[in-house]
């Protein structure tokens, strides 16, 4: 017994304390690509990106005396960015699923740092709150989709390529497992949607209202 707890610590010890590479890569490329993002808009300059995004003035103006509709904005949302979320689901089950998460967490960052350095240059400090808004809440949702997302693409590809040796059954089990958990993403980044068509909308024009 003593013999078999003393191997089981020595194992433990060989494991790596930072958690597994992919995640390593995850992080990295998050932070990196936040990095970028800042250094891209130092790079352009001031008075190329004080019209990106909400930063506009037309669209700031427009924005704030139009009325949203909430319905139109869901389903144009809906129709923007869900074709790619479905596109990485199918890619989970194949070899460059977990690519393609680390890609789309790296977009989301790189763009993050690049509307916040732009902002913080066009309204100084009151910029940070105004991007911070931009994202609020809807992002307290797409963004555990994301990460789950990858958690999911190394679950599978664990499961059906380095141990799919078993009977066709297990890999049908996993398949199921891969597309139910793909539906619960789905549901989870709809409501994000749809934070982001209704209240978003409303805390956006609040938060214009004192820049």
């Amino acid at each position: 017994m003593k013999k078999l707890l003393n191997r089981h610590w020595r194992q433990r010890e060989r494991l790596p304390r930072n958690g597994p590479v992919w995640a390593q890569v995850m992080k990295g490329g998050l932070l990196g690509a936040f990095v970028a993002g800042i250094f891209m808009a130092n790079i352009m300059g001031r008075e190329a990106v004080s019209n990106a995004g909400i930063l506009n003035d037309y669209f700031v103006e427009k924005f704030q005396y139009t009325e949203i509709n909430g319905e139109n904005l869901f389903f144009y949302i809906l129709g923007e960015r869900v074709p790619l979320l479905l596109l990485l689901l199918l890619l989970a089950f194949t070899a460059f699923g977990i690519i393609g998460g680390i890609l789309m967490i790296g977009w989301q960052g790189f763009s993050v740092g690049f509307m916040l350095a732009s902002a913080i240059a066009k309204y100084g400090m009151k910029g940070i709150l105004l991007v911070l808004g931009g994202l609020f809440p809807q992002y307290l949702f797409y963004l555990p989709v994301y990460l789950l997302y990858c958690y999911l693409t190394v679950y599978l590809r664990q499961r059906m390529y380095m141990e799919g040796r078993g009977p066709i059954l297990d890999r049908g089990y996993i398949c199921a497992a891969g597309l139910l958990a793909g539906a619960g993403l789905l549901i989870l980044f709809a409501a994000g949607i749809f934070l982001e068509s209704y209240i978003n909308p409303v805390i956006l024009k609040q938060i214009l209202k004192i820049m």
